[in-house]
């Protein structure tokens, strides 16, 4: 069994859903999380002056994406036909693309700009996307399972990791418009070992 080591800043963010992986397999790794001080210093040592960042037996990997997705493959949640992964993939990559305008406005300094962002994310963007999973995933099983195949992928845990990062941004989902989405969220969240991982992990903002 590797070594691992994932290096972030102390908050969900990015990182978590490299976490929910971990936890999801029952793999042990060290969760280093640092002070935005210690940032400065470390930049220098990553591949790309960016985190997270994962060290398997020494080697560094960078960008979240790229760190789940080789651990959704090591551990049998990446899909298991070749089409599965490549949807499981495109669900992922969407998610990227809903999470993007919500840093824009929680990070806007101008009020009156941050109101206006939130408010079309909140009344176009998000439905939109929404719709779009909720359609996705009824062709798999009726909507009933996961989004592919017969099990839960990274693309189910990257969904999960995406809806709280939206509420935690403060942004209320309608899951009342899409019941399958809100079911799938709790069978993630619910599934033991991630249970337990949510259960016990650093209590954070974001």
């Amino acid at each position: 069994m590797p070594t691992y080591k994932l290096t972030y800043f102390d908050v969900r963010g990015r990182g978590e859903i490299c976490r929910l992986l971990f936890a999801a397999a029952g793999v042990k790794f060290e969760d280093i999380r640092i002070e935005h001080s210690k940032w400065p210093e470390l930049k220098s040592t990553t591949p790309f002056g960016q985190m997270p960042m994962l060290e398997v037996d020494g080697v560094k990997l960078c960008q979240s994406k790229a760190i789940a997705r080789y651990l959704a493959g090591e551990y049998g949640f990446a899909g298991e036909s070749a089409l599965d992964r490549a949807r499981a993939d495109m669900l992922v990559d969407c998610g990227e693309d809903v999470m993007k305008p919500t840093i824009a406005f929680w990070f806007e300094k101008d009020e009156a700009k941050k109101a206006e962002l939130k408010d079309k994310f909140v009344k176009e963007t998000l439905p939109a996307a929404l719709q779009a999973f909720e359609k996705l995933l009824k062709e798999n099983k009726g909507g009933d399972s996961y989004f592919v195949g017969n099990r839960i992928t990274w693309a189910d845990i990257a969904f999960f990791d995406l809806c709280s990062w939206i509420s935690s941004v403060q942004v209320e989902i309608p899951f009342g418009d899409f019941p399958k989405l809100k079911a799938l969220k709790e069978r993630v969240e619910n599934t033991p070992k991630i249970a337990e991982w949510i259960k016990n992990r650093p209590v954070t903002q974001l």
